[in-house]
């Protein structure tokens, strides 16, 4: 079954018209009774005198990025951290907001409107601000930030959050 032909029967039960009504505005549109044998124009112009008709259909629900329950772990865990104020969705989208916007617009007012490019550039800035938020931590605790695996610079982020995890949480 074709989309066109399921948006017709599902303007069909939205509306809920009877057999009758239905084959007539079929009829009305297409001069066929019934929508078996129509080409996908004359069904999205049965979908287009629903539409005049009220039927609303309901657009399909995007998948949500692929980042964006790292994006609600990362933010859940620096409130634990008593690195945010708020854990709330408000407080998330706000920051979601600040970081989507551009120079001569708005941003993005919700974390699951982001498509996945979008999610990794607030993924990365919240990573980094995380990692600066831990490692003024650790300096302000008289500690030293870890080092990479090659002791060649300071630790990357899932290192330094696993450090900070073991050996402050619980010290906050």
């Amino acid at each position: 079954m074709s989309n066109a032909l399921k948006l017709v029967q599902i303007g069909k039960r939205d509306l809920q018209l009877d057999d009758a009504m239905y084959r007539d505005l079929l009829e009305q549109v297409t001069g066929e009774r019934s929508a078996k044998g129509l080409s996908e124009t004359q069904l999205n112009a049965v979908v287009a005198a629903m539409k005049l008709r009220g039927f609303k259909p309901k657009p399909k629900p995007q998948p949500q990025a692929a980042e964006v329950p790292k994006i609600h772990a990362i933010w859940l865990t620096m409130y634990d951290q008593g690195f945010v104020r708020s854990r709330t969705e408000v407080a998330l989208n706000t920051y979601v907001k600040r970081m989507t916007k551009t120079s001569n617009g708005q941003g993005i007012d919700r974390i699951e409107w982001l498509k996945s490019a979008q999610a990794v550039m607030v993924l990365e800035a919240l990573k980094k601000w995380h990692w600066r938020c831990m490692a003024d931590a650790i300096i302000a605790r008289g500690g030293r930030v870890p080092l990479n695996d090659k002791l060649t610079d300071k630790a990357g982020y899932e290192k330094l959050a696993a450090y900070y995890e073991e050996f402050y949480c619980g010290n906050v």
